[in-house]
């Protein structure tokens, strides 16, 4: 879909791949991931397991869309430990994600976007005691949803992983025909 690649585009992201959606398989280990709750994340928010529809659920949807798109925001560090690069990388990348979800408002066809980690529009999530505040600019990460990411850029034919000292921030858009 031109439409939704163009907004993609014009929300700056650096690197653009095409893939197929229905080719992707969900996996329990990620959710299992997140269970472990490293980023303390996890039965906290909307955005996060247990919250969204499970791993079935999600792996059906999936086969609904006709294509889908990754997109990156890729940053330099000046070493490994370099958390103030990575910090304003992951602002990038949130500031081209809103850009891209006000554009994708105004493409006829039903998209579904996925961001880079956890939603950041509430100071503190509603969740679990009362309903999401703002459920149609709250986002599910991949991995969240049980996908790997770096499964999902070979199947869009985009580095995953684009040298030392470099940190890549990752979301990707479904579209329906």
């Amino acid at each position: 879909m031109k439409q939704l690649r163009l907004a993609i585009e014009e929300s700056g992201f650096e690197s653009i791949g095409e893939f197929d959606p229905t080719l992707l398989k969900v996996r329990q280990e990620v959710r299992d991931m997140c269970e472990v709750n490293t980023c303390r994340r996890y039965n906290t928010s909307w955005s996060c397991p247990p919250a969204l529809d499970s791993l079935e659920v999600f792996q059906e949807k999936l086969t609904s869309y006709a294509g889908g798109y990754v997109y990156q925001t890729i940053a330099m560090m000046q070493d490994e430990f370099d958390y103030e690069s990575i910090q304003e990388a992951q602002v990038l990348f949130t500031e081209r994600f809103d850009r891209l979800r006000d554009k994708a408002k105004d493409i006829p066809s039903k998209i579904a976007l996925f961001t880079a980690g956890h939603c950041k529009l509430c100071e503190t999530c509603s969740y679990p005691h009362e309903p999401c505040v703002h459920p149609d600019m709250m986002f599910p990460s991949l991995e969240a949803c049980g996908l790997v990411v770096s499964d999902v850029c070979q199947l869009a034919e985009v580095p995953y992983y684009h040298g030392p000292r470099t940190i890549a921030f990752i979301g990707a858009a479904l579209y329906r025909g």
